[in-house]
């Protein structure tokens, strides 16, 4: 009798993802150093905020390595743009209201204005630039409109997001015009996820062309996303995240420099 063939089994593991409330932690983090880059090191070491100063410090060795760790974290920092824009498109998918959804994005964007502005700007309001609440929002819009006029030509559809990425310009937000068209554009083709992420990636590395294209290395993280939200709700913790975390700073910068 022929001895049966020995056949080897290997453990196969399957690689889990990312929650959805893991990819914000990581895009928390990305954030943080964005803004320790240019709140803490250039508006306080380097006092951004003085153009006179600013000139003086970057012309001594030690202004020079403060500038180069602030672009080594602000270039880590935009990668963090990618993966918010991408689960706002998840949001507006699965919420089970877009109206509250919005409504949350606005008076969050709203709240945040005060905390960016003395953060970025040391004023108080600085009408001339915007936080980037105010650009999630918007593009949460023109993927709601995108779902809701669905029945419509495509040629509409895309009319209407080029409008809310003009008035995101026009507010000048933060990542703008181009913000706004990657969250419409990822939505239009999140049914094709190759599709999204190449189409996302391309707007991602255009907008963060001055940071090496950067930001297009978040597709990395948000193509591990195994669709699911995570354990617990951490709204409470993500929505004040935000504001809190610009107020910090700005105290920090404020104080060390009195």
């Amino acid at each position: 009798m022929a001895a049966k063939p020995i056949r080897l089994k290997f453990n196969k593991r399957r690689i889990a993802g990312f929650t959805g409330n893991q990819l914000k932690m990581i895009a928390l983090i990305f954030m943080l150093c964005e803004y320790i880059g240019y709140v803490l090191i250039e508006n306080g070491v380097l006092y951004g905020q003085n153009p006179a100063y600013w000139s003086m410090a970057l012309e001594t060795p030690e202004g020079q390595r403060w500038y180069m760790l602030a672009r080594a974290l602000r270039t880590l920092g935009r990668l963090a743009f990618p993966i918010y824009a991408f689960l706002t498109v998840e949001g507006v998918v699965h919420t089970g209201s877009i109206k509250k959804y919005v409504g949350r994005l606005i008076i969050l964007a709203v709240i945040s204005e005060i905390p960016f502005d003395l953060a970025i700007k040391g004023v108080i309001y600085d009408p001339e630039y915007q936080n980037v609440l105010f650009t999630l929002a918007l593009g949460a819009v023109s993927a709601a409109c995108m779902n809701r006029f669905k029945a419509w030509s495509l040629f509409i559809r895309l009319v209407i997001a080029g409008a809310l990425c003009f008035l995101a310009y026009t507010i000048r937000s933060d990542y703008g015009a181009i913000g706004v068209a990657m969250i419409s554009l990822m939505y239009l083709f999140r049914e094709d996820r190759n599709v999204e992420m190449i189409s996302g990636a391309l707007l991602a590395a255009a907008e963060s062309a001055d940071y090496a294209c950067s930001s297009a290395l978040a597709f990395v993280f948000i193509y591990f996303y195994n669709g699911k939200r995570g354990e617990f709700n951490m709204k409470a913790f993500f929505y004040p995240a935000y504001p809190l975390m610009l107020m910090i700073f700005w105290a920090m910068v404020y104080f060390a420099n009195r």
